[in-house]
């Protein structure tokens, strides 16, 4: 394909309206060249924007780049709307119908961060308000969705404990190193501001509750989030529930059977946080991920991975990784790409040092892709994404990996309890979000007291929302599963890579391109569904996740 000259306008990429005439493959293909200044203007101008900057690395205003990206999407736009597809195969069809959704989907973009919309009063937005007066009209849900998340991010940011004033993630973490029982209980009944921004006090007409029968409603109309997820994954929805009891009944089975309170069961399970944390402060951290990535021959540095971890005001509460650019071919060879990496750390410790790989694991993963431009994204399931980007991570977990990247191992049942701690939580926000959409009059707080004292062995405490400390559960209803079905996709990989390839614990520089190659290559020109069953050789199942979660020793 060959290269597009472009233009500057006001710092700014301008390409130029891709001329008549040609073969319909050539007409496609300048087309496909101007779709991809959109995106790259598109990704500049979100990274920009999450990192509270005005100008991008290149010295580009947010103001230019909206304009330039207004400008470009529209010809890209009609000039799709006029090709005549006919003319074209299957594969080209999907290239054209993908490239207008998503710029279709791209226009918001263009828009200036504004405040929140002001209450029902038209006085300057609060978070205190009647959830019933924002869930009416068109954008009932994406009103109410938004005062919600806003209020969660200011509440989990600014956490007031009986002795400072901190964060949502750094009071789990003292979660798991505060030796005082009383202590603990003092810091977790402190993100009660978080839970209430949420779910209020569990009544009917609770922000979480007035938001539910909004997005059943656009489910219904749009497709099940939970649904979608799983057939892209080749798992019938129907199974989908049945595979995460088992799950939970395994980590049931294998922990001790007597009760734990809430804040304690964070210290029951943080034995290796405790082991390890004290060593890792922030610099510490970065060093240990951007080592253990080049060890297995993934040069961040050369891969042009970016990292915004500064804690700021404003700044998302939730971690993620976004493009910055796609590579591009150009002259036979695909060119730099660029992807950001986003967290907020004011400290280190192990957790966080996990965390940090697991976003890596995605910024690697997004460097890998080397495709035509309508098909150089995000690939188009969840759980496949979610699952790479925990491939390498948890390998954290592994005495061999603590004992060559943190001088020492832990016991096998210490690593594992923390591994799978994280892992069956989630799965239990899973199914939680499972219920609640499929009934939407239900009651959160007692649904989530009967899954965690059922299966995570703790104790009931219906009075209080503390199901309300994940903020995808309003971001994004539904997205908790791609967290649990991708651990299921990250242990059936993991167990595929060490028998083709060894463990991620010891050094092997070609193991980046192996996996490229295998898995990360395709962005969206393949299903994941065919993508990973390609790979595995057999359908998606919890076996591999059970079995590995068994290596705790049975109670």
């Amino acid at each position: 394909m060959a290269a597009l000259l472009l233009m500057t306008v006001g710092g700014c990429i301008q390409s130029p309206v891709p001329t008549p005439g040609g073969t319909a493959g050539e007409q496609l293909a300048r087309l496909e060249l101007l779709y991809a200044d959109a995106r790259e203007l598109y990704f500049q101008i979100y990274v920009t924007s999450a990192r509270g900057a005005m100008q991008n690395l290149r010295g580009q205003s947010l103001a230019d780049m909206r304009g330039a990206h207004f400008a470009l999407r529209t010809r890209a736009f009609d000039a799709l709307g006029a090709l005549d597809s006919s003319r074209y195969g299957a594969e080209d069809r999907r290239a054209i119908r993908t490239m207008r959704a998503q710029l279709q989907a791209s226009t918001s973009i263009e828009q200036a961060d504004a405040p929140a919309p002001a209450d029902e009063g038209g006085a300057v937005p609060s978070c205190s308000y009647r959830a019933s007066a924002l869930a009416v009209g068109d954008s009932a849900l994406a009103r109410l969705a938004e005062r919600i998340y806003s209020c969660y991010g200011k509440a989990a940011s600014h956490v007031v404990t009986h002795t400072d004033t901190s964060d949502r993630l750094s009071v789990l973490a003292r979660l798991g190193t505060e030796p005082s029982s009383a202590e603990r209980e003092k810091l977790w009944r402190s993100l009660a501001s978080v839970w209430a921004s949420v779910n209020g006090d569990n009544a009917p007409d609770s922000p979480y509750r007035t938001m539910l029968p909004l997005v059943v409603a656009a489910q219904r109309l749009h497709g099940s989030s939970i649904a979608r997820a799983a057939t892209s994954l080749g798992m019938p929805p129907a199974q989908v529930e049945s595979t995460l009891l088992r799950v939970l009944q395994a980590w049931r089975d294998h922990t001790p059977a007597a009760p734990v309170e809430p804040w304690n069961w964070y210290y029951e399970n943080g034995a290796l946080s405790r082991r390890f944390s004290p060593r890792l402060n922030v610099e510490a951290m970065q060093g240990l991920n951007d080592r253990f990535y080049g060890d297995q021959g993934a040069d961040l540095s050369v891969l042009n991975i970016q990292y915004d971890l500064a804690p700021r005001p404003g700044k998302t509460p939730v971690a993620f990784t976004q493009f910055g650019k796609a590579a591009r071919l150009r002259r036979g060879d695909y060119g730099e790409s660029e992807a950001w990496v986003f967290a907020t750390y004011r400290s280190g410790g192990f957790d966080n040092l996990t965390e940090l790989l697991h976003e890596t694991g995605h910024a690697i993963h997004i460097s890998a892709i080397a495709t035509r431009p309508a098909f150089a994204d995000w690939p188009d399931s969840d759980p496949f994404t979610e699952a790479l980007g925990d491939l390498l991570a948890l390998e954290t977990y592994e005495p061999a990996w603590q004992e060559r990247y943190l001088g020492s191992a832990a016991p096998l049942d210490e690593s594992q309890r923390a591994k799978y701690g994280a892992i069956v939580m989630d799965v239990a926000w899973a199914l939680f979000e499972l219920r609640m959409l499929r009934d939407p009059s239900s009651d959160p707080n007692a649904e989530w007291t009967a899954i965690t004292r059922e299966y995570l062995h703790i104790v009931p405490h219906p009075e209080l929302s503390w199901w309300a400390q994940r903020g995808q559960l309003v971001e994004s209803p539904g997205y908790m599963m791609n967290y649990a079905l991708g651990a299921m996709v990250t242990a059936e990989l993991r167990q595929k890579v060490r028998e083709a390839r060894g463990t991620f614990s010891q050094p092997n520089e070609g193991m980046y391109r192996w996996l490229s190659d295998r898995l990360y290559q395709w962005g969206l020109e393949r299903p994941s569904r065919e993508v990973l069953q390609g790979f595995l050789g057999n359908s998606l199942g919890a076996e591999a996740l059970i079995a590995d979660l068994g290596r705790i020793p049975a109670h």
